[in-house]
């Protein structure tokens, strides 16, 4: 091993300490370029509505999908018809998110799990699901009283 100067480590201790000394100048590197990363990255996927109180208070639209029982509890949530909109697919769901909620889409959706996760997992890189979950009686096939959630979906921001 050989310094900038030219000066020969002749030393196996001196040696070993060089080396402990590059790998964790190495190790602090990377973890810090890691973490520079991930703050970037984070701060990339916030949703754009993060709550369902600012959705009614800014009058955006929402969606559900077609015939539904969802669209009773979005009514419970005091939201409006004419702010209420239906989706038959996934690809209707991207449409309207698309769209945005200015041109006749929606900012956020209301469904239940299953159907989230199979929109989320063909869209994962543009929209998130978001808490608060919302219970609700349903796929009770051998217990009736069994809950299911209902997700907030939204639309990430693009940066």
């Amino acid at each position: 091993m050989v310094f900038a100067h030219r000066e020969r480590v002749v030393s196996n201790l001196a040696r070993f300490v060089v080396v402990v000394w590059c790998v964790v100048v190495l190790i602090l590197t990377q973890s810090y370029t890691a973490s520079l990363t991930s703050m970037l990255t984070v701060q990339q996927l916030q949703p754009t509505v993060s709550d369902v109180n600012l959705l009614l208070k800014n009058g955006d639209n929402v969606g559900f999908q077609e015939g539904s029982f969802v669209y009773g509890i979005l009514r419970q949530l005091d939201f409006r018809d004419e702010k209420l909109r239906t989706y038959n697919s996934t690809d209707d769901l991207h449409r309207l998110f698309h769209l945005g909620s200015t041109n006749d889409g929606i900012s956020a959706a209301f469904d239940e799990t299953p159907y989230i996760k199979v929109f989320i997992a063909s869209n994962c890189w543009k929209y998130t699901m978001h808490d608060p979950t919302f219970k609700a009686d349903g796929f009770g096939a051998v217990l009736s009283s069994q809950k299911i959630h209902l997700w907030l979906v939204m639309f990430r921001e693009q940066s």
